[in-house]
């Protein structure tokens, strides 16, 4: 039993050094997924994000359909964070050398992706486990997208459940979760108070390295987009109804301003628009889940079409 122990510790520790320096691209699968008609012989415009920008219907799509003579290459992966976009963007960019880079932030999970919020108290024991270990080794975080799929932020039915009316208990068991855990967890990230602070400045450091990986004259944007928290009051309220803290609707947060302070990107705040949208009778966000439904993807395209014309011309 002990030499199995070593052998799978010797393992991990393998694959995890594999990962870190990517000796093979662990990525592929989901590069593959959502890229399937990459012309060579067309510019190429990278953006890189979580499950915002990986939705099969999302912004991206759009961007194709409005720019058919550049590659929009998606280079997202659903229930990542500013680790994994370090780790995938040099093969991306040596692979496909891009015009302009977009690269999508989510308040609501980047930061707690860093340094997430163990709570022996209110989790499952696996789960504070999984949370308490996935700092050093960032390789549990592969395994878990893997066992979870690429399409399982995106399931049909689940998606139809989210177009009901807003209810706690059709709430996302992830989001729920996440207020169990630390019930002020979104306000931690939007004022970055106690880890959430180190956190960004990890964040800050990978956007900085992005940034290092190609010619100045390449524009990188970071948009940012809010919790749904943050938006309108009513969404406010429904938060506050799943025991979340009451949070911060400032337009101008601080996790905006200190991503701003990365030197050679562009940050896009699209907090304004969607309340436009909002105020206009636009729900952007499903009722039961923190992502934006096709509107709300659609409403993301158009203000960064507008903010981001030199990647097109």
């Amino acid at each position: 039993m002990l030499q199995v122990l070593i052998v799978l510790l010797c393992t991990l520790l393998v694959l995890e050094v594999a990962y870190r320096y990517q000796w093979i691209d662990f990525f592929k699968t989901e590069f593959k997924a959502l890229n399937k008609n990459i012309k060579s012989n067309q510019p190429n415009v990278l953006v890189f994000g979580d499950s915002f920008t990986a939705y099969p219907n999302g912004y991206v799509a759009h961007f194709r359909k409005a720019h058919p003579d550049i590659n929009v290459i998606n280079c997202s992966m659903p229930g990542s964070g500013p680790y994994e976009m370090e780790l995938m963007a040099s093969r991306r960019i040596s692979d496909y050398p891009p015009k302009g880079i977009i690269y999508q932030m989510y308040v609501g999970n980047d930061l707690t992706d860093i340094d997430p919020p163990v709570n022996w108290g209110e989790l499952s024991f696996s789960r504070n486990c999984y949370w308490s270990v996935k700092p050093y080794l960032e390789i549990f975080g592969l395994f878990s997208r893997r066992m979870s799929g690429l399409q399982s932020d995106f399931d049909q039915k689940k998606l139809k459940q989210d177009q009901a009316d807003f209810s706690p208990g059709l709430y996302s068991p992830r989001t729920k979760m996440m207020i169990r855990a630390e019930s002020n967890y979104i306000n931690h990230s939007i004022k970055l108070k106690g880890d959430m602070k180190d956190a960004m400045e990890d964040a800050k450091e990978s956007i900085a390295y992005l940034r290092e990986l190609v010619p100045k004259k390449v524009p990188i944007y970071i948009v940012v987009i809010p919790h749904f928290s943050q938006v309108t009051k009513s969404y406010q309220s429904n938060y506050i109804k799943l025991s979340g803290h009451k949070s911060s609707l400032k337009t101008n947060y601080r996790f905006i301003r200190e991503i701003s302070k990365v030197k050679g990107v562009e940050v896009l705040n699209p907090m304004r628009y969607f309340r436009e949208m909002e105020s206009d009778g636009e729900q952007l966000y499903y009722s039961n889940d923190p992502h934006l439904n096709e509107t709300g993807q659609k409403a993301l395209f158009d203000f960064l079409n507008e903010h981001t014309k030199e990647l097109w011309q």
